[in-house]
């Protein structure tokens, strides 16, 4: 499930006076793999919790295709969360307590998907990330690409229009992160799904399609 992102003049200020966007207007292609980078204090984890439904922009709109995210619509938000857009993140938020299938599955149970769908799904994605092996495995038994490797399958049980990945590779060596970002590229190219990495390693940046790079909450290039 591929659609285009697109948000027009996006501006969030908070409260203490501090402007993180600025008139942000980007597009993203269906089955584009872009790089957002930046600065620390640049607005790039601002912006992605503005797309992933985690926060709301203060002026603005963002646009899923044609269909226009309303900010206010509390349900509208728990449904782009749990269908449309997928997480990962630096530290991997796993759940320490079960099984590294579980944790793939685990989004499904709010979407009442039965416990069979669920296992399935949560096998083939697994496969897909090279990890069929280890999935009766707890987080604190795998090594930390591999911990990267749950979580991005988990990203991807929901059939996302697009997965947001912040800073997928800050707790790993060199070497991980470049089989990181393979695998992202990889699942990006053969199943055609939309990825925006934030990133501070332009070299990472090289594996994707085009970069946009915030500054100061604006959109330099």
């Amino acid at each position: 499930m591929t659609a285009s992102i697109r948000t027009e003049s996006l501006t969030r200020q908070f409260g203490n006076g501090v402007t993180a966007l600025r008139d942000v207007s980007i597009t993203i292609a269906p089955g584009e793999f872009v790089a957002l980078i930046g600065r620390s204090g640049s607005g790039k984890s601002t912006l992605m919790n503005i797309l992933g439904g985690l926060d709301a922009p203060t002026r603005g709109s963002v646009y899923f295709d044609d269909d226009e995210v309303d900010y206010a619509d509390r349900k509208r938000l728990i449904h782009l969360r749990r269908t449309e857009v997928g997480f990962v993140f630096q530290q991997f938020n796993l759940i320490p307590t079960i099984t590294a299938i579980e944790n793939v599955a685990y989004p499904l149970l709010f979407n009442y998907t039965p416990w069979e769908e669920r296992n399935q799904q949560a096998q083939r994605l697994l496969k897909l990330v090279g990890l069929a092996d280890r999935a009766d495995h707890l987080p604190h038994e795998l090594s930390g690409g591999e911990q990267q490797r749950v979580a991005i399958a988990r990203a991807l049980v929901g059939d996302p229009h697009i997965v947001l990945a912040d800073e997928p590779t800050g707790n790993l060596d060199s070497k991980t992160s470049a089989e990181i970002y393979r695998l992202m590229r990889t699942i990006n190219q053969d199943q055609q799904v939309t990825f925006l990495v934030v990133t501070h390693e332009r070299e990472m940046a090289s594996y994707c399609d085009r970069t946009i790079e915030l500054r100061d909450g604006r959109v330099v290039a």
